[in-house]
């Protein structure tokens, strides 16, 4: 058994140097083979089912103007401009926090007192820094 389905689309084709009333279709094939003894039952023979679509599919072609595409341009380009000084910014305050802190000298070694026999500083055990 010969199984086709046949989907049919009305279409309008609308561009600059033509108009045209088309159609598209689809074809599906199934097939399947008949066999009493087997117990596939059935009648052979080749079927066709035809479905024509109620909605039309419109293709129009459409140029954009200049000055609409310089706008557009413009605004991409701003956009690009505006997010990288952004991003420069964040990474500059960044790079000041992290390495101006240690030139101004805010993270210090810590100031130890001396030990009992007054020779040299007693060492704390976190590492000797800290924030003042």
């Amino acid at each position: 058994m010969f199984q086709y389905f046949i989907t049919i689309v009305p279409t309008k084709l609308n561009t600059y140097q033509m108009s045209a009333d088309t159609h598209q279709y689809s074809v599906t094939e199934r097939e399947r083979v008949i066999n009493h003894a087997a117990g596939s039952h059935g009648v052979s023979g080749i079927f066709m089912k035809y479905d024509i679509s109620s909605l039309m599919v419109k293709v129009t072609e459409q140029h954009m103007p200049l000055w609409q595409f310089l706008v557009r341009l413009c605004g991409i380009v701003g956009g690009i401009f505006s997010t990288t000084g952004m991003i420069h910014g964040m990474v500059g305050y960044l790079v000041d926090v992290v390495c101006c802190r240690f030139q101004m000298g805010i993270y210090k070694r810590m100031n130890a007192p001396l030990n009992a026999e007054g020779d040299g500083p007693i060492v704390a055990p976190t590492g000797g820094y800290s924030e003042q």
